[in-house]
């Protein structure tokens, strides 16, 4: 198993007005370290573009359990796993500086070819540069990270009423390199519907300590989304439409109370 551990200091544009990490710059930290992963292994960051494939992320699944970092340094640790040749799942161990776990996390990854428009299987030789015939075999502190960590999607509730429902515009930097919205401002959209110009209460009191986000279809630029959210005390479930009223993304927050 090829692991690969990058260390990053806490940024102030990575902390709240409370000096707690933004989950939306936890998820950014997590895969500026893939990318680094990737690099390491002598993988171009287009390495799959060039054989008329892509990398598609499907789903998170990340618990954050301390967040008082800022200017700190954080040691972020990961691998990947393949899962029937079509899923790569990648987990991601975070510690501070004393060795103390601030979180872990799995994301779900598909390949897409661009010419068939279809899901593919991972090409085994990519699936064996993650893997070193010497090293095999997960670690126990892996194993318990795998053991931890759900991949199974969020499903779609059947719900009649929800709690409110908020619009929200797309912003320029919300569209990254790949045309789209990134798959960070989904969550950062998520969390903004549960403000109004008159109340910001609720994050001011809480913070996320589990997440769970599943993306069904890409945003472009331009327009509103609409953000459906169902509140159950410490969880609350949200959906993300685009005006057509197509299905963008699921996610599901649990808080915890700010200390």
């Amino acid at each position: 198993m090829k692991d690969y551990t990058k260390s990053m200091i806490v940024d102030f544009k990575e902390v709240d007005r409370f000096l707690h990490l933004k989950l939306d710059a936890f998820m950014q930290m997590l895969n500026t370290t893939s990318m680094y992963h990737t690099v390491s292994l002598g993988l171009a960051p287009d390495y799959m573009e060039r054989r008329g494939m892509v990398w598609v992320l499907y789903s998170w699944n990340i618990k954050l359990f301390k967040g008082d970092y800022y200017a700190r340094k954080l040691q972020f640790t990961t691998f990947a796993l393949f899962h029937k040749d079509i899923y790569s799942h990648r987990y991601f161990l975070v510690k501070d500086e004393e060795g103390t776990l601030v979180g872990y996390a799995v994301s779900v990854w598909i390949v897409i070819d661009f010419e068939k428009r279809k899901m593919v299987k991972v090409p085994e030789d990519v699936q064996k540069v993650y893997f070193s015939q010497f090293d095999s075999e997960l670690t126990k502190e892996q194993a318990y990270i795998v053991e931890s960590l759900s991949t199974a999607p969020l499903k779609k509730r059947k719900i009649q009423d929800y709690t409110f429902e908020k619009e929200i515009e797309l912003r320029f930097h919300d569209i990254d390199s790949n045309g789209h919205v990134n798959n960070t401002v989904y969550v950062e959209w998520a969390m903004e519907s549960l403000t109004t110009d008159e109340d910001e209460s609720f994050l001011q009191d809480h913070v996320v300590e589990d997440l769970s986000i599943v993306y069904k279809k890409e945003k472009m630029p331009g327009g509103k989304v609409l953000i459906r959210c169902l509140l159950e005390d410490s969880k609350n479930y949200h959906e993300i439409y685009d005006k057509e009223g197509c299905l963008l993304t699921l996610v599901e927050f649990i808080w915890k109370k700010r200390n």
